[in-house]
This record gives C-alpha cells, sequence and structure tokens, in this order.
C-alpha cells in the first residue's frame, strides 16, 4: 500500500492524503489528518490521523493513531506511546466503541529506535501476540524518475518470537513487513508499506493487517512531529523507563 497526497481540492490536500494499492489509481481509504482544535472524533483534542472506511470525509471512521488528549492544551512533552484506536474485537459490539491499542517507543543498543505493539493474530483461533518495527541504522537511496537523489527512512516490522527473552535477535525474529518512507519534505508520496512472508499470506488476520496500517499512520505523525529521533525516543525511554 502506498499513501499519497489527496489534490482533488486545496482544502483535500491540506486535510487529507489517499491511502491506495500498489499504484495511485488504486485509491482505498482516506486518511485524514486530525490537527486537536476540536474534540471530534476518537482522538479528541489529540493530533493524529483518522483511517476513513471508505475514500470520503463522509465514511466513518475505521481506525485512528496519534495522542489522545480529552481537554485542550494537555501536552505530554516524552510520552513513549501514541494511542492506536481500533474497532471492538466483538463484531457483535457498536464499531464506534473502539478500544485502545499502543505503540511504544524505545531503544535498544541491539536494535536502536523501535516501536513496538501487540495484537490479535490469526482467523479462527485468534492469540495475542507481539510486534516491533525497527529503524534501519542508514537510510536508503534512491533515484526519482527526473534523476533527483530521494532519501528514506526505513523500518522493518519483526514478528517477535513467543519467549520470555526481553530481548529478541534476528534469529528469534520473521520480518512480516517493511515501510520506507520518502523525504519528509516530499510533497506527493509519502510512503510505501510492503507485506512479507507470513505478513503476506493473511494467516495473521485482518485485525493484524489493520493494526500495521494504522501504526504506519502513527509512524508518518510521528515523523511529522519529530518523534522518531533517537535522542527523542532516548528521552522518553529514560523519563517513563524501559518496561511498560
Amino acid at each position: 500500500m502506498n499513501l499519497y497526497a489527496n489534490f482533488s481540492f486545496l482544502f483535500s490536500a491540506l486535510k487529507s492524503h489517499k491511502l491506495c494499492g500498489a499504484t495511485e489509481d488504486g485509491f482505498l481509504y482516506l486518511a485524514e489528518a486530525h490537527l486537536g482544535y476540536t474534540p471530534r472524533g476518537p482522538l479528541h483534542f489529540g493530533g493524529g490521523y483518522y483511517l476513513r472506511n471508505g475514500t470520503t470525509f463522509q465514511d466513518p471512521v475505521l481506525a485512528a493513531a496519534g495522542r489522545e488528549f480529552p481537554i485542550p492544551l494537555l501536552v505530554s512533552l516524552f510520552t513513549r506511546d501514541t494511542i492506536v484506536k481500533l474497532p471492538p474485537l466483538d463484531e457483535r459490539k457498536n464499531p464506534r466503541e473502539m478500544v485502545n491499542e499502543v505503540l511504544r517507543a524505545g531503544f535498544s543498543k541491539e536494535h536502536g529506535v523501535t516501536f513496538g505493539f501487540s495484537i490479535e493474530v490469526g482467523a479462527k483461533r485468534i492469540r495475542r501476540e507481539s510486534f516491533e518495527r525497527r529503524k534501519a541504522p542508514a537510510v536508503a537511496r534512491g533515484r526519482r524518475e527526473d534523476g533527483a537523489q530521494t532519501t528514506k527512512a526505513l523500518y522493518t516490522l519483526h514478528r517477535l518470537a513467543l519467549s520470555s527473552a526481553t530481548e529478541h535477535t534476528d534469529e528469534d525474529c520473521e520480518m512480516v513487513a517493511m515501510l520506507p518512507f520518502n523525504h519528509i519534505l516530499s510533497l506527493t508520496h509519502y510512503f510505501t508499506l510492503e507485506l512479507k512472508r507470513s505478513g503476506l499470506t493473511g494467516v495473521l488476520g485482518d485485525r493484524w493487517a489493520l493494526m500495521v496500517v494504522t501504526t504506519a499512520l502513527g509512524l508518518y505523525y510521528l515523523r511529522q512531529i519529530g518523534r522518531t529521533g533517537k535522542a527523542t525516543v532516548g528521552a522518553a525511554q529514560a523519563i517513563h523507563g524501559k518496561q511498560a
């Protein structure tokens, strides 16, 4: 999937993006920026993104990622957590009764800057598993069609082994997705999300896939506000502790 600018109208370009399939022609979902100036929607006065269940502002909010503040001007400068809002696991419940998941920033010598989460996986036999996005230590570089060089930040998503170990090596994990971001100043194409291995086969289930897409939007938001760097993440971890 790819996140593109929405140039349908000037207002839309500032307020929303297009979440597409392999090409920009495959417009699937509207990603709406929520600035937090009003309490409208599940994030209230917190900034972030709403994933609409369709391609218009009239479609209901399917999921959300960002900072949730119930009252204005409430600021947490060094929080490690980004809130992810998902539909209830029980499909019989009202989809507006969203449940809270957490995308948690961390830092380790082994893997550098990471963003971890847990989510239910599977279709028939559902269980909860942990995953971790790891920021590549060096940026990947490429060239546009016009020859200009672009810079990308790359995050790989790893399925953590079911063990009690607090640190996971590459041998413990399966890499199930890649998320390269275009340069922060890119005005048209923001990121590409590519599923891999068991993430691509569908065995991890639709809820996992929705969490992966929504946390990608959450990371995009964190990059916009400067919360993905080693210094910022390390300071938050030092203040709040390594463990939850």
